[in-house]
């Protein structure tokens, strides 16, 4: 089962789908990877690949005042809709029921936070960080959860978990 770790929804239970593709964060993955990013007070977040909204959820408990999911499984949709509406329905939150590159080929915003999250060996991380560099604030921060690798980028922090690292990567100026 997962619960809210931290902020004004913790405690909170999340619905899960039980399915090979989604793999919800691990908890002491989700509790430093969020310690890392915060303060989130006020921030713009976009979690992609959001699954059950985990992460996304995650943030808006600790202070980020808006959300915008993207997913494109339409089981993963619906348990992401209903933790959603349990936890947070009056949260300024944007579902966008669709892949990722198709959202970053119309997206118009730009966010504080890029939370990414896709299924393991799917995504490159160096493509993904150039698709999201555009939509990022200045000193915005684009953090991607991964299968264990090398990633050859000293402008990034590598927090490793195991057969998981989290990998952070701070635009500038």
């Amino acid at each position: 089962m997962i619960k809210i770790i931290s902020g004004k929804f913790k405690g909170r239970k999340l619905q899960d789908v039980p399915n090979l593709y989604v793999r919800p964060t691990q908890a002491v993955v989700r509790k430093s990877m969020m310690q890392i990013l915060e303060p989130f007070d006020g921030a713009s977040v976009l979690d992609l690949y959001a699954g059950v909204g985990t992460l996304g959820l995650e943030a808006l408990s600790r202070g980020a005042s808006h959300l915008t999911s993207v997913e494109s499984n339409r089981l993963v949709l619906q348990a992401l809709r209903k933790n959603i509406a349990v936890i947070c329905n009056d949260e300024d939150i944007a579902i966008k029921p669709m892949d990722v590159s198709r959202f970053l080929k119309i997206n118009l915003k730009k966010y504080d936070i890029i939370i990414a999250d896709p299924p393991y060996t799917k995504v490159d991380y160096f493509k993904l960080k150039e698709m999201v560099k555009p939509f990022l604030n200045v000193d915005g921060i684009f953090c991607m959860e991964m299968k264990r690798c090398s990633i050859d980028d000293d402008t990034a922090r590598i927090k490793k978990y195991g057969s998981t690292q989290v990998v952070f990567w701070k635009a500038e100026a």
